[in-house]
């Protein structure tokens, strides 16, 4: 993808998958939409088989910052990249998705504001769309641990692993 038609500010719409068995509930998959998102939104019953219920999560976002590059890039060269929902409890206890994210320190800040949040693989396309977005929009700042030397802080790029 040309870099200069990369958005600052891009928003893909996503569809959220989870599993509900008894009182515990699971995001099984993010899948990414393609085009506009359609104005539908909230949740859908897609299976019931009487133990397990399967619900499709339409309407929401999985939005990238310049500023959250960093982390995203951090995700991304993890062992298996993770999008991350966080949820408000509705009135039988059930979450409600409010917001997906790609960075990990969003979620462990909703969790400290009593929201929660689950984790699922982030899916190869969305994997494919935030490594060009860091690639456009990565600036490079000290790191967040000084490294000692006669350089004083050193400034890295994430790109620098993958050059030959």
């Amino acid at each position: 993808m040309e870099q200069a038609k990369i958005p600052r500010y891009p928003r893909m719409p996503v569809t959220i998958m989870m599993e509900q068995r008894g009182q515990k509930w699971q995001v099984i998959g993010i899948l990414p939409r393609t085009g506009a998102a359609s104005g539908e939104s909230g949740r859908h019953l897609v299976r019931d088989d009487g133990e397990t219920r399967i619900y499709q999560w339409l309407g929401l976002e999985l939005p990238l910052m310049p500023d959250g590059c960093d982390d995203y890039w951090y995700n991304l060269t993890s062992e298996q990249p993770r999008l991350y929902v966080i949820c408000q409890p509705d009135a039988q206890g059930g979450p409600v998705p409010l917001r997906v994210t790609a960075d990990q320190d969003d979620a462990v800040a909703a969790e400290e504001h009593e929201e929660w949040f689950f984790q699922a693989a982030m899916p190869v396309p969305i994997v494919l769309w935030i490594k060009d977005y860091v690639a456009a929009h990565y600036r490079p700042g000290p790191r967040k641990g000084k490294i000692k030397g006669k350089g004083g802080d050193k400034y890295r790029n994430p790109f620098d692993a993958r050059k030959p």
